[in-house]
């Protein structure tokens, strides 16, 4: 009796460290941790916030707009404004930038691509706390980090004594919903008079595979955008949503290496093509705006500045790598484009676009077409990157603000506003030739509209079956 209670015993505990047995627990709870994990990063984001009055205030079309005093000012008196599409002379006009600095700077980006480019704008901002300018740099936490080729630099910039390195939200899976938070802005600001706003990241790749747009802002200061800026800063810094990284590594050899190498890149170039001193255009106004740092969900303050400027406006030209709204957002959009005599969007095709997250757009662009849309995709072999948002032919947002939700509530994001007629008029003169000459209209049957002049791009069919996988996953994605 014993022996076969014994023999009933052994039999159950090697049923139950069976390898199968153990194989489909161990997925099962894989499978429940992730969905428990996704649960917990995507519920905090799923509540409505709408703008606070205070927030209002700050971005209404009034409050944007220049007035009759402002507007009247003297052009020495006004804020300077360059534009400045991604190309080789404008990465070395950055450095220039850079190097221009006597006292601070302060640098902001999402992502560090690894390559020699990257290396070379470090370096600089290395050569530059040399001199003894104070330098801080915030990047995303996640996807701004100097790895790969870019390591050792990094080090060596953690170790300076005129250098604060930041990385904003780096990865803590104890925070799920913290994780679906980046810094995506990029803003460079020196001597807290003039800056840089853009869409563009660090790297070649940045700068020349990709169609972005930057603006220098000069003849600023406190009472300016650049001041607006420098407090943005200081509130990213203050957040608590920051951690500085410091090492004790030295490689005085390879300092030297680095520094000199970006001299000798700088000095290879025709300095006169990339001149910062150039005035640039007197703007009647400019404007600074941002999302808050924090790591919840955050009232769409640029969103809202941008509704308010189409209702004020009879044309709009939006410039998007993609668009990926919810469903209300899109009606308001529709509501604004009834209401007015031009209404365009300009973004990717799936030809051209690399980014999984426009394989939701290309899902759901038919919510975006209507008689009062004029929907454009580019059909160039570079994507677009640049976020540009033209109304009428005077107001021109350029920044790192894309069209969808991540930039509306979740990310870090900045641009600047500017209330010139002849910036505008640049820009749109821009937009028209480089993007819209090389674009295809989308029709009422979700189709292209045939053209004598443009060529739909041949999408492979490995990235055609990639996105179409990519876009049973939009749910997930809308917040992803």
């Amino acid at each position: 009796m014993m022996r076969r209670r014994t023999k009933k015993a052994i039999a159950l505990y090697e049923t139950r460290i069976a390898p199968s047995y153990i194989i489909k627990t161990v997925i099962s709870w894989f499978f429940a941790t992730i969905l428990f994990f996704v649960t917990c990063a995507i519920l905090p984001f799923a509540a409505d916030i709408n703008i606070g009055a205070e927030t209002a205030k700050k971005v209404s079309f009034e409050n944007l707009t220049a007035t009759r005093t402002e507007s009247e000012r003297p052009d020495s008196e006004k804020e300077r404004v360059q534009f400045i599409p991604t190309s080789e002379a404008a990465f070395i006009k950055r450095l220039n930038f850079v190097a221009s600095a006597r006292h601070t700077i302060d640098f902001s980006v999402f992502d560090n691509y690894d390559d020699l480019w990257t290396r070379h704008f470090y370096a600089a901002l290395l050569d530059a706390a040399d001199r003894g300018v104070r330098v801080r740099i915030v990047v995303d936490g996640k996807m701004g980090k100097l790895d790969g080729n870019n390591v050792e630099l990094g080090k060596i910039l953690q170790n300076h004594n005129n250098i604060e390195f930041y990385y904003f939200n780096p990865l803590n899976i104890a925070d799920p919903s913290a994780i679906m938070v980046n810094l995506h802005d990029k803003i460079t600001v020196v001597d807290g008079n003039r800056m840089i706003v853009g869409g563009v990241n660090m790297g070649r790749g940045a700068y020349l595979s990709n169609y972005d747009a930057e603006v220098m802002v000069t003849n600023s200061g406190e009472s300016g955008s650049v001041g607006q800026a420098m407090r943005y800063f200081e509130s990213l810094l203050g957040s608590g949503n920051v951690k500085l990284k410091r090492t004790k590594y030295k490689n005085d050899g390879a300092k030297s290496g680095y520094i000199a190498r970006y001299r000798a890149f700088i000095n290879s170039h025709d300095a006169a093509e990339t001149d910062i001193s150039e005035p640039g255009i007197a703007a009647d106004k400019v404007t600074f705006l941002s999302n808050r740092p924090t790591l919840a969900k955050k009232e769409p303050v640029i969103m809202q500045a941008l509704y308010n400027l189409a209702e004020n406006s009879s044309k709009t030209l939006i410039v998007t790598p993609y668009a990926l709204l919810e469903d209300d957002k899109i009606a308001h959009w529709r509501s604004i484009a009834a209401a007015s005599d031009e209404f365009t969007i300009v973004t990717n095709s799936l030809y051209n676009s690399r980014n999984v997250a426009y394989s939701v757009y290309h899902g759901w662009r038919s919510d975006y077409i209507c008689d009062d849309i004029a929907l454009w995709e580019y059909q160039a072999v570079d994507q677009l990157h640049a976020k540009m948002y033209l109304f009428d032919d005077r107001y021109t947002v350029i920044g790192s603000f894309n069209f969808d939700e991540r930039s509306a509530h979740i990310d870090t994001e900045s641009v600047v506003l500017i209330d010139s007629y002849e910036f505008n008029a640049l820009v749109r003169e821009y937009i028209n030739n480089t993007f819209l000459a090389n674009s295809l209209r989308v029709g009422a049957n979700n189709k292209y509209i045939p053209s004598d002049t443009v060529k739909a791009g041949a999408v492979p069919p490995k990235k055609s079956a990639l996105y179409t996988l990519m876009r049973c996953l939009k749910t997930v994605m809308c917040l992803l």
